[in-house]
């Protein structure tokens, strides 16, 4: 029963992934705490995503942004090195409730104002910063709660189309989440137990990134996105309150 409450909290969170670039880690954390410790569930959602990290790269390989990419993997990649050194030390219920509060940052974005660039901003130093600055903000985030880098998906979702801001994201996220699997090894947060638990999500994955992508080029963002805050937002509450 475990594995397949896995499969379908990755699936979801893998078909969220697909469509928009983001959500894998979000979804499937946000569901599965409600059900398992939350020590446990993050170093497994962290080695979850890499599956539809990978797929979604590949996917997306001639989408990439070599410019902006690069910034955001570095950023996050970064941040993360930091941040896992908090869900290493800190209380368990401290992290609970601060991922609840991220995911609500989350929700409020899309529900409130969802955005729906249709030009990119031309590349210059200031942007580049900007964009650095936000990735690493958003590393150190996504090291100690596993999820939700919310200020780069702030800052992608304002500034750039989906189809670019989904190849930012996918760089940033594939590269961050390698190095938040070894930080997280490390630090002694992952188990062969917990490898074999991931590694048994992947049919679940797969469908949901392969889904999620057909529907990319289907589907009107906009709607989706509110659909999925909709959805967390229950499990965020609860997180934030229990």
């Amino acid at each position: 029963m475990q594995i397949v409450l896995f499969n379908l909290a990755a699936l979801a969170g893998a078909c969220a992934q697909g469509l928009t670039g983001f959500g894998s880690g979000t979804v499937t954390a946000t569901l599965l705490v409600m059900l398992f410790p939350f020590r446990e569930v993050i170093p497994v959602v962290a080695m979850v995503v890499m599956v539809p990290n990978l797929i979604l790269a590949w996917l997306t390989r001639h989408e990439m942004d070599w410019r902006r990419g690069p910034i955001a993997a570095l950023g996050l990649s970064a941040g993360v090195v930091i941040g896992a050194q908090l869900l290493a030390f800190l209380p368990a219920e401290l992290l609970r409730r601060g991922l609840g509060s991220v995911i609500l940052v989350y929700v409020a974005l899309m529900l409130w104002r969802t955005p729906t660039p249709s030009t990119a901003p031309p590349t210059s130093t200031a942007e580049g910063a900007a964009l650095g600055g936000c990735s690493l903000v958003s590393g150190v985030i996504v090291g100690a709660v596993g999820v939700s880098p919310i200020p780069l998906l702030i800052y992608v979702s304002l500034r750039y189309p989906k189809a670019l801001a989904r190849s930012v994201l996918t760089m940033g996220f594939f590269f961050g989440t390698v190095v938040q699997n070894l930080v997280y090894a490390q630090l002694g947060l992952l188990s062969g137990e917990l490898a074999l638990m991931a590694l048994a999500t992947v049919p679940g994955i797969t469908l949901g990134i392969l889904v999620g992508n057909r529907l990319h080029y289907r589907v009107n963002q906009k709607t989706f996105a509110r659909a999925l805050a909709l959805i967390l937002l229950l499990p965020a509450l609860r997180l934030l309150l229990a």
